[in-house]
């Protein structure tokens, strides 16, 4: 039985003055837009003045590089926009209505959506279950023509290389678009509570840590309950259901479907996020921004016969210091460096140290690698500068891979 959270009704107050003060937001944006396009020329051209030479955002051929096309829901319960906002320029935004998931190819207009957690339209619903946990109108099946549109759409947009953000209420979302993912056994509803969260993830350890708490403050949040063998875990933990049972499971997830990848985090963007919860939050950000790169990474890696050790993902302003990291080489043999970004107008050099000092360097404007024949054991050193940035907060990921000589 596929069910589906509603959106809030008529006699949620709370959520019907949120609806109207988006709304007046959106009006006044358009009565500002053309005051904004010219603050941002103005801006641009005072920027330059102030950067270093070598950092400097250029126009011309590495400008004409197409920007990523973000589209994300309309904040409810989970605000990611306002964090895309504050990560600058480069992170600009549209509005996706919920039926463009319910529309062929309306999805494939964009390379990132953002399906934030919330209700859904009315009109996609039938039968109402139960009360919601949330404020909203209930909890509802969905119409066959609801979840037909879901499973082919939502599969189709993944499949051709669309990257699909998804938190909380709407794991049930996917549970109708990808079944095959789904681990049925665990899937359940969240408590009240602080979670201990362990960080599984290597790179994602380097900059949170080996735990992080997080704080769900509404009851029935949804775990990550998907199949292990078929997902990458990102955070794990022990938590608490409604019904009182202590269960331990993953809270933030992703999975590759044809080209494309989608990422689910139980976890999400709200007012009172501590500040190392809102490091985890632009991680995953940068994270759904270069999945595409990092899944073409892996495969290329893969496919050359290197292992893929460590993957750190890191990002680049264009004002801030060169970037270093280091990587412990077990035994002698074959390591590869790869800087995976997207051709986007960035230039970016790659620098890698031996441990006796023999260095190797490589620039470009997109991924590309730098390979050592008979690397020696020991701790390498890397250091990635910007030669030029199109935005600040410019994404990329770091693997390092190797291989044991015959």
């Amino acid at each position: 039985m596929s069910t589906l959270s509603a959106q809030p009704d008529e006699r949620n107050d709370d959520r019907r003055r949120l609806r109207l003060l988006i709304d007046i937001a959106l009006g006044i944006g358009l009565v500002l837009a053309l005051f904004a396009v010219w603050l941002i020329d103005s801006c641009r051209e005072a920027d330059n003045r102030e950067l270093p030479r070598s950092a400097r955002v250029v126009e011309g051929e590495r400008a004409a590089a197409a920007p990523l096309r973000l589209a994300v829901t309309l904040p409810e319960f989970d605000d990611m926009g306002s964090l895309l906002d504050s990560l600058g320029h480069g992170y600009r935004h549209q509005t996706a209505a919920y039926n463009d998931f319910l529309k062929p190819d309306a999805l494939k207009a964009y390379d990132v959506v953002f399906l934030t957690c919330g209700g859904v339209p009315t009109e996609w619903l039938s039968e109402r279950l139960r009360d919601s946990d949330r404020g909203s109108a209930g909890v509802y099946r969905a119409k066959p023509e609801t979840v037909d549109g879901l499973y082919d759409n939502i599969r189709s947009f993944v499949r051709d290389g669309g990257t699909l953000y998804v938190s909380d209420l709407h794991f049930d979302v996917l549970l109708i678009a990808f079944p095959e993912f789904i681990d049925d056994a665990a899937v359940g509803r969240g408590a009240v509570q602080t979670v201990t969260a362990q960080v599984v993830d290597a790179g994602l350890r380097k900059h949170l840590g080996d735990e992080i708490p997080l704080r769900f403050d509404m009851r029935a949040w949804r775990p990550a309950a998907f199949r292990h063998d078929r997902v990458t875990t990102y955070l794990e933990g022990d938590y608490e259901l409604v019904e009182g049972d202590v269960v331990h499971g993953p809270l933030m997830v992703s999975f590759s479907y044809g080209e494309g990848t989608v990422i689910f985090t139980s976890f999400h963007n709200e007012a009172q996020n501590s500040d190392l919860e809102k490091l985890l939050l632009r991680y995953l950000v940068f994270t759904t921004v270069t999945a595409r790169e990092q899944t073409d990474v892996r495969q290329v890696m893969i496919q050359g016969g290197f292992s893929p050790q460590q993957r750190n993902l890191l990002s680049l302003s264009a004002v801030e210091e060169p970037v270093s990291d280091s990587y412990e080489h077990a035994a002698r043999g074959p390591l590869q460096f790869v800087l995976g970004f997207a051709n986007r107008g960035a230039e970016l050099k790659l620098a890698v140290v031996s441990p006796d000092g023999e260095r190797y360097e490589k620039r470009g404007t997109a991924t590309y690698s730098i390979d050592v024949e008979d690397a020696a054991p020991g701790r390498w050193q890397v250091l990635i500068t910007p030669i030029v940035v199109p935005y600040r907060n410019f994404p990329f990921t770091l693997t390092i891979g190797d291989k044991i000589s015959d």
